[in-house]
């Protein structure tokens, strides 16, 4: 009979904490349930057909193909935060999203996997951890609008302004000394090939293009230069054309670049990886490196910007 009360008088005591403990579980769960129906969802392609996914799971996938894996984790977050805005920025009032509306590549875990052997799960993790302690973060200009980032590899010493390089004005958009960039093995790069690979490329690019090989040397001028050093406008054969334009014709890793001619040959000098407007991916992370964070690098190079959900 003692035992039996002793039983009793235990299960008295102990059913308010169950219920609290009960309560508290399922009312964790029921919060992550709400959170995760009224996050985006993002529709990708995949081998197997479409694929619906929240947007962490699309964030890992495209941030895998954006930026170096092996980078700093602030360097990371930063990137994690740039992703998400374009999502959001793209996606504006609606809950659903095609993959191809947001701009981004996704890669699969299967790409993953090919892209980082060995280091797929260590990779996998640090993106993962980029895109879970920024959760809902997103870049807004001093004015409180949602902005759209943009973002490259490596520049030559100094970003590019929006005016200069796509006249058009932007004001996160700012040009900013980046001078870590020299200091990258991948900071220079040179391209060589004949005069007549040259004219057959541009061919290619635009089937309008008209130059002989004899007189290419002559008929190639370099016209106009931004205050960062790449060029806005080159004239070439019977075609003026932009650098990037250039940059996209011959495949070359910037915009930024000096030419030389030498008998039948052709010398392109390469600066920097990317168009050079906005967050400097390599400058960044030796920042990070230098002990910034990522709101510090996403301000630094993004004029104005603040993080906020």
């Amino acid at each position: 009979m003692r035992r039996f009360l002793i039983g009793w008088i235990l299960i008295v005591l102990l059913l308010p904490f169950a219920a609290a403990w009960i309560y508290s579980e399922w009312s964790e769960k029921n919060q992550q349930i709400e959170q995760e129906s009224s996050q985006l969802q993002i529709d990708v392609q995949t081998v197997s057909g479409v694929q619906r996914m929240g947007t962490s799971d699309f964030l890992i996938g495209a941030i895998a193909g954006q930026i170096p894996a092996e980078f700093e984790v602030e360097t990371l977050k930063a990137q994690a935060v740039m992703a998400r805005s374009c999502l959001y920025k793209q996606a504006g009032d609606r809950y659903y999203i095609s993959a191809s509306d947001t701009g981004m590549t996704w890669c699969s875990e299967t790409e993953r996997k090919k892209m980082w052997g060995t280091s797929y799960k260590e990779n996998n993790d640090r993106i993962r951890q980029a895109v879970r302690e920024t959760d809902g973060q997103i870049l807004y200009s001093e004015g409180g609008q949602m902005i759209l980032p943009a973002w490259f590899y490596i520049g030559n010493g100094k970003t590019r302004s929006a005016k200069e390089a796509w006249g058009e004005e932007t004001s996160w958009f700012q040009s900013v000394e980046s001078s870590w960039d020299t200091e990258s093995p991948e900071y220079e790069t040179t391209t060589e090939m004949t005069k007549r690979q040259l004219i057959r490329q541009m061919k290619r690019y635009d089937p309008a293009f008209d130059c002989p090989a004899e007189t290419l040397a002559s008929n190639c001028e370099i016209t106009a230069v931004d205050s960062a050093g790449y060029v806005t406008e080159i004239q070439i054969g019977n075609r003026l054309m932009s650098g990037e334009d250039f940059r996209y014709a011959l495949e070359l890793p910037s915009a930024c670049f000096k030419i030389a001619f030498e008998s039948n040959q052709v010398q392109i000098r390469v600066y920097g990886r990317g168009h050079g407007v906005g967050f400097d991916q390599y400058g960044a992370n030796r920042q990070a490196k230098e002990g910034k964070n990522y709101e510090q690098l996403l301000q630094y190079y993004l004029t104005g910007v603040k993080v906020g959900e």
